[in-house]
């Protein structure tokens, strides 16, 4: 077969293949393979979407001749001959080896899982692995059924059925490998049998299980701690549902698939251009007219926020009707304005492919208006670079024409030439060429940068000459550096310079462009076809499993392969769990170490990214890796079970998840956005873990320079690369670690185990190591196995039937908390003290601040060695004088620190906004005030140095380049400048609690109900004790009770209630029990049982539901009260306390107090007097100064208003303050409804005038009465 460079050169292939090859052409001239007719049926899709090219005539025979004639593989050669044998050799030994640990790594870790987890979230898995797979669309629905309710007539339960469309049309489903990963103990038959069960669950629809034919979803695996030393009884399922969507060619590509590519590239980049085009105003027009036509088709399933953002919901829908929108304006255009413009794109994108010459004919055909194109126009418009071969002199003439272009320019060109054709009597463009080049060779000579100028012609002909072309530059480089004039020591340099190799790269890049420009446009249209559906299939899966399983909170979370790999994450804006801050890192942090529940392994990290997209199209087509099962300890495999033993894949087959991690360059531009998006987790709950994270970030960031960051994936799969075992370090933590990982091998393949570990021995300060230990024993919830019977927080008792999980965390307490001191704080901490917990807060806090402090220090500091680097060689170029960095060192070093403490973290385009009339919120003009304040700084920086170098050196520095040098020297913020300014913004306003915030536990650890919660009174504060009570010797001197805080009767149950110390279930019922008290305080005095609060704490739950804080609001800082719960009669006498939530769920808790409202007269026409005292505190509950306390108290939050979102309202008045003569049953309908009579939800987002009039009710049980009634109607 001939070889790319073989077809340029215009040989011939006389082999005997060629041969037989030309004979099966002529006997079916007419016939085409499968593969080749794919080709055609795609290149006449494409064909179509070019508006000017003709749709007549003989459309279908052009194009069959376009694929006939590229049958060849000449390119696919020239890929395969810039890899060496020994290079292929050295990476397929060391891909087997990772392969196949990460097989050996998975298995394990699901088999761990499976052991570890209760049997409601065994089935979670297998069902999610069932339901992700098969996709009967003539079937859609699962139904749940439930008894609720009697029967009247019967007496007997009633059958409910809940329907959930799962199955929904066009949504993407299949797995290669439904039980690849599960251990044998769940296909064993009898009980725990995972077939046995869907089969119970799901009937003759597992008939189809396991057998898609084209399977997309390439995983679904497991984030978080599910199987390791983290793992939680009460853990969500969260599982990522991996689709791949990239087309696998089973073929070897051939010269007419990278055509196809071409064409693809040419096209999309085309109509991606006519976007930009436009003014923004028109694009933003255009978008909402896709945006129109999307809702229309696909938004009956979205809420009416999706439907504002439905084109990033769904952008491959997106782009395909955007698409389709700009070829029909292009229609519009004349014929001759059609083909100009597509005529403009084609140069675009040939230049920077000169491979592209290969294709001349094709495209002539593809694209017809190209016939009218002069020859030499296309030549040098698309094909400047087409040549065969370059000796000494051909590349000296290519020099002196990049010397021209690329250097000089056509006005310096001009100027030079001004002489020479004046004494020839013409016009400098018209001096004959020759001579030109004879001008221009003696302007380079004598040019003192000419050795800067040969290398950057040779960067030049390795990235756009073709490989062919540019790895023979060796062997002419010198002969033109000495034609040019360099000296001896440039010539060293330039011939220093790894020609060859850096062709290659130049080569290889094009190609893999080349490549994921097809795979691109491919995996997008699969995309289209699937997005709507999928999402509804997600949706109604994740609402079925959490009926069924409520305990399990099933989450689903979608990726996308190409966009997982890039690091295109689902954005803030779609969801608020997702965020554009992590990147890659989260696929290093989070995704790629994640368990592996079903389908494929991913290609081995490890190699280079070239390798795994050109094995995609048959670079390497035997390829194969295998992954072998472990045996118990010295068991042999049995070599006729090797079928069993051993899976083997073809490389090319496998998904690709990318590399470990991203360049140090790449990641520290993510550093202060992680940090940003991790100090959200401390306003919930989850302070710890955030802590945990940012100190990843924080080694990462000051604790190396290597250009190759600490992967956790990599560790994971080679855990012996931890730093504490490579160095060998010692002591007793490293003891520690060892041995635990020897008696629990489960523990190196836990990736949170992994990161603990390796933090610990490369943080050296004790303090950070002492909370390290702190904040892991809360992710591991360690309280577990603290004996709470005890006063110095021994462990508890363990059972040696225990799973490992629970003996891991046994050992890690028993050894990491071996002395007393630290043991009790944990053990206080663990039981819920509130003392001890706002003394952790204040610490792990600071903690915190210090941590991303050093990072910014770090990072200012890369910044200004860059500026000191830049601004070295922009002096040298002025000065003339080689030795300036040390000069420059000296000067700026001490004005860069000064110039910058913290990094700013801002949206430029706030500047673009202040320019216009627009109006600036608060965050906007915060900053612009910090824009404006650097500025000033840099320009009296930038002023200082150009009058240093001009008074001390005369030379004479670009005040404007200066300035340009030290903001370009900075490191940038990547992920969404919007983004990192809320979330800045918030976590300076949320960092610290504020007035009347309700305290929350900083971990999620302590988020568990207490079986009984205890209240006693304390006279001197007239606050009570909320205590937890624990078994006779827990709390000392205390007996059996704990105390966990002090506050007034509602914020205390409140408190209990957002803090998940109060359980309302079967699981964990927790009940309230009120200790007798003596004292004749009006507050220790006020009738409120224990069931009081029962129920009060109950209707707090029920009424207060969890806000699942909307991405747009939060971006766009749209805050306001969310819901007020007004709770009279409870703390106090007449006293009324309002819980008051807000959009960003937050909650506060403030009192106001009726007895300084006016007193109301009895009045004696009441019936009777028991009604009197219901009467008197309605009356001035209703009054206009009772509601002036109210808004006096409100106002000190500061809370703004939505009149688009007014807050629900909700009031409940203690049943136990009056006598009433109202069945037990309906007495808080009855009081409740009066006061929600009174005050309708506006009373509480509206400030009521000075003057306004609320009238007397004379009988306020009529009222009550009427509730009770409308209750029973509704609700019974």
């Amino acid at each position: 077969m001939l070889k790319f460079r073989d077809i340029i050169l215009g040989k011939k292939d006389d082999s005997p293949d060629s041969s037989q090859k030309k004979g099966d052409a002529k006997q079916g001239e007419d016939s085409l393979s499968p593969v080749a007719a794919e080709q055609v049926k795609i290149l006449m899709e494409l064909y179509q979407e070019v508006p000017c090219n003709p749709k007549s005539g003989d459309l279908e025979k052009r194009i069959k001749n376009i694929v006939k004639s590229l049958q060849g593989s000449s390119l696919l050669e020239s890929i395969r001959e810039t890899f060496s044998d020994e290079q292929v050799k050295e990476w397929k030994e060391q891909s087997q080896k990772e392969f196949d640990e990460m097989g050996k790594l998975n298995r394990a870790r699901m088999e761990s899982l499976i052991e570890v987890a209760d049997e409601g979230m065994r089935q979670v898995v297998y069902e999610s692995i069932f339901i992700f797979d098969v996709n009967p669309s003539d079937q859609p629905n699962l139904d749940i059924t439930y008894k609720k309710g009697v029967d009247p007539e019967t007496g007997k339960p009633m059958i409910h059925r809940d329907r959930y469309h799962v199955f929904c049309e066009n949504a993407m489903h299949g797995i290669d490998g439904i039980d690849r990963w599960l251990p044998e103990q769940s296909k064993r038959e009898g009980e725990g049998n995972w077939m046995a069960h869907l089969q119970e669950q799901f009937g003759e629809l597992v008939n189809d299980f396991g057998k898609s034919e084209k399977p997309i979803v390439q995983t679904l695996s497991t984030i978080g701690s599910l199987g390791g030393i983290g793992h939680k009884p009460d853990s969500d399922v969260d599982a990522q549902v991996i689709f791949g969507t990239e087309p696998r060619y089973e073929h070897n590509w051939t010269d007419a698939d990278f055509f196809i590519a071409l064409a693809f590239k040419i096209i999309s980049s085309a109509y991606d251009r006519y976007l930009l085009q436009f003014p923004e105003e028109k694009r933003e027009q255009l978008k909402q007219k896709v945006k129109d036509q999307m809702i229309e088709e696909h938004g009956e399933a979205l809420s009416p926020e999706q439907q504002k953002i439905i084109d990033i919901i769904f952008p491959s829908t997106y782009t395909l009707l955007m698409r389709k929108t700009c070829r029909a304006l292009i229609s519009k255009m004349e014929p001759g304005k059609q083909m100009q413009f597509f005529w403009s794109q084609i140069p675009l994108i040939l230049r920077k492919l000169p491979e592209g010459d290969l294709y001349r004919n094709a495209l002539i055909l593809f694209f017809p208006f190209l016939k009218n194109i002069p020859a030499r126009k296309l030549q040098g418009s698309c094909f400047p670079n087409s040549v065969t071969s370059m000796d000494a002199n051909a590349a000296l003439g290519r020099l002196i024409i990049f010397y021209r272009d690329r250097v000089l320019g056509q006005r310096v060109v001009m100027k030079l030439l001004e002489e020479p054709a004046k004494a020839a009597g013409v016009e400098p463009a018209k001096f004959p060429p020759a001579q030109q080049r004879q001008v221009l060779m003696e302007h380079l000579k004598k040019n003192p940068s000419r050795g800067k100028v040969v290398q950057q012609f040779l960067e030049h002909v390795s990235e756009s000459y073709r490989w062919e072309v540019a790895q023979d530059a060796d062997e002419w480089h010198t002969d033109v550096g000495q034609q040019v004039g360099l000296d001896q020591q440039m010539l060293e340099v330039i011939q220093s310079i790894p020609l060859k190799d850096q062709a290659r790269k130049g080569f290889l890049k094009r190609m893999v462009d080349l490549v994921n420009a097809r795979v691109e446009q491919e995996a997008i249209r699969n995309e289209a076809a699937y997005e709507p559906g999928t999402s509804r299939k997600i949706y109604y899966a994740e609402e079925y499993e959490l009926a069924k399983y409520p305990a399990q909170e099933a989450h689903y979370f979608v990726n996308i392969l190409r966009k997982q790999r890039a690091g295109q994450h689902t954005p803030f804006l779609v969801s608020p769990e997702g965020s554009m801050a992590y990147s890659n890192m989260l696929n290093d942090l989070l995704l790629n170490p994640a368990t592996l529940l079903c389908g494929l392994s991913p290609m081995p990290f490890s190699l280079p990214e070239e390798v795994k997209i050109l094995s995609n199209i048959g670079v390497f087509p035997d390829w194969e890796v295998t992954q072998h099962r472990e045996h118990q300890g010295d068991e042999e495999p049995d070599p006729r079970a090797a079928a069993e033993n051993q899976e083997t894949f073809k490389l090319r087959n496998l998904p690709n998840w990318g590399n470990y991690a991203p360049s140090r360059e790449v990641f520290l531009t993510y550093v202060i956005p992680i940090f940003l998006r991790e100090s959200e987790k401390i306003s919930h709950r989850n302070l710890p873990k955030a802590l945990l994270n940012t100190w990843w970030i924080e080694m990462l960031t000051c604790d190396e320079d290597t250009p190759e960051l600490t992967s956790l994936t990599k560790l994971l799969i080679f855990p012996n690369d931890r730093a504490f075992i490579k160095k060998e370090m010692t002591g007793p933590y490293v003891d520690i670690i060892k041995s635990m990982e020897e008696e629990f091998p489960q523990l190196v393949r836990d990736p949170w185990w992994i990161k603990f570990t390796e933090m610990l021995m490369r943080f050296q300060d004790p303090e950070v190591q002492k909370e390290m230990l702190f904040c892991f024993a809360q992710h591991i919830r360690a309280s577990d196995v603290i004996d709470l019977d005890t006063t110095s927080g021994e462990p508890i008792y363990l059972d040696k039937n225990s799973s490992w999980r629970f003996k891991a965390v046994h050992r890690f307490y028993t050894k990491f908390y071996a002395e007393e001191g630290p043991r009790i704080d944990l053990m206080k901490f663990s039981q819920g003290r509130d003392d001890v917990a706002q003394e952790k807060e204040t610490v792990l806090k600071k903690l915190f601040l210090n941590s991303m402090k050093n990072t910014e220090r770090r990072l200012i500091q890369i910044g200004n060695q860059n500026t000191i680097n830049r601004m070295s060689q922009y002096i040298t170029q002025v000065t003339k004088n080689n030795e300036e960095k040390e000069r420059v060192e000296k000067i700026l070093t001490k004005p860069l620190d000064k110039l910058m403490d913290r990094m700013l973290i801002v949206d430029m385009s706030v500047v673009d906004k202040a320019q216009t009339e627009a109006e600036l919120n608060v965050i906007e003009k915060r900053q612009i005030a910090q824009i404006q304040d650097d500025r000033r700084k840099v320009g009296e920086l930038s002023t200082s140095i150009t009058k240093h170098y001009g008074e001390k050196l005369q030379a004479e520095l670009n005040k404007e380049v200066v300035e340009k040098i030290i903001f370009q020297s900075r490191v940038p913020l990547a992920g969404d400048p919007l983004e990192n300014v809320i979330f800045k913004y918030h976590f300076e306003k949320n960092f610290n609690r504020r007035p009347f915030q309700v305290p929350l536990p900083i971990s999620k650890s302590l988020c568990i109900p207490r079986n009984v919660i205890l209240l006693e009174f304390e006279p001197k504060k007239e606050k009570w004790k909320f205590k937890a009570m624990i078994s006779k010797k827990a709390g000392g001197s205390g007996g059996n009770q704990l105390e966990m805080f002090q506050s007034n009767l509602v914020e205390g149950v409140t408190r209990c209630v957002f803090s998940k110390y109060i359980g309302f279930d079967a699981r964990a019922m927790t009940s309230f029990q009120k200790n007798a008290v003596s004292s004749r305080s009006v507050v220790a005095s006020n009738p409120v049982t224990a069931d009081d609060l029962q129920n009060l704490a109950g209707d707090i739950k029920s009424f207060c539901k969890p806000i699942r804080v909307s991405s747009t609001e939060l971006l766009e800082n749209i805050y306001y009260l969310y819901d007020v719960m007004i709770v009279c009669n409870v703390d106090r006498p007449l006293g009324c306390a309002a819980i008051v939530r807000t959009n960003f769920d937050e909650q506060f808790v403030f009192t106001f107090d009726l007895n300084k409202t006016p007193t109301i007269e009895k009045d004696p026409g009441l019936a009777s007097t028991k009604n009197q005292p219901m009467h008197t505190f309605y009356q001035r509950f209703n009054s206009l100064p009772a509601r002036k306390l109210y808004w006096e108290a409100f106002n000190k939050l500061n809370l703004p208003m939505s009149e688009e979102q007014p807050p629900k309202l909700k009031i409940w008045v203690n049943p136990g303050s009056f006598n009433l003569n109202v069945t037990p049953k309906y007495q808080r309908v009855y009081l409740n409804g009066i006061a929600e009579n009174l005050w309708k939800p506006e009373h509480v987002w509206k400030e009521p005038a000075d003057d306004a009039k609320f009238a007397l009710i004379k009988d306020f049980d009529e009222i009550g009465k009427q509730a009770i009634t409308d209750y029973q109607q509704n609700h019974e």
